[in-house]
């Protein structure tokens, strides 16, 4: 157990855990994205219980979905280059963040179907499902223009990696 705890302690960034978290977060949003795209199974599937609004509004669930996906692993990828080259993050990186953040729990509530405000939020008809891509595309962008500030070049991924394994 204090080998664990020491492990835990020599890991101080609280970016690296960020970094954990999202990853996780990344591959438990997968499921519910494939849910929302392919939708429920026929026997689940319940179109007269939803308002006219919500049914027109199915489609563009889905492709807020896809857009999440890429805002999910370019908020991976620059946090991975901010841990590894050990850089402050930019503006840009922190508002992309949060807007792919907030996007990211609005879509979770929004494809649950037993919590009031998922009934609510799939309710709101084109409305809501097009804000939401508004949010995610200015937030994958941001976070694709701070991506590609630090990115390093590949000369140093590959002396990088070269060091890390050895194979390589």
């Amino acid at each position: 157990m204090d080998t664990l705890r020491d492990l835990v302690d020599g890991v101080g960034d609280g970016r690296l855990w960020l970094l954990v978290g999202l990853c996780v977060a990344t591959a438990l949003t997968l499921q519910q994205v494939e849910t929302v795209v392919e939708g429920a199974w026929p026997h689940q599937r319940r179109p007269a219980q939803r308002s006219p609004r919500a049914r027109h509004a199915e489609g563009l669930w889905g492709s807020v979905g896809l857009l999440l996906l890429p805002g999910l692993l370019l908020g991976i990828l620059n946090l991975a280059v901010l841990v590894w080259r050990e850089r402050d993050e930019t503006e840009a990186q922190v508002i992309g963040s949060l807007l792919v953040g907030l996007g990211w729990v609005a879509f979770v509530l929004a494809s649950t179907e037993r919590l009031p405000i998922g009934r609510y939020l799939r309710s709101l008809g084109l409305v809501g499902p097009a804000a939401l891509a508004a949010l995610l595309l200015v937030g994958d962008a941001l976070l694709l223009i701070a991506f590609l500030d630090v990115l390093p070049s590949l000369d140093t991924v590959t002396d990088a990696l070269r060091d890390a394994v050895p194979f390589v």
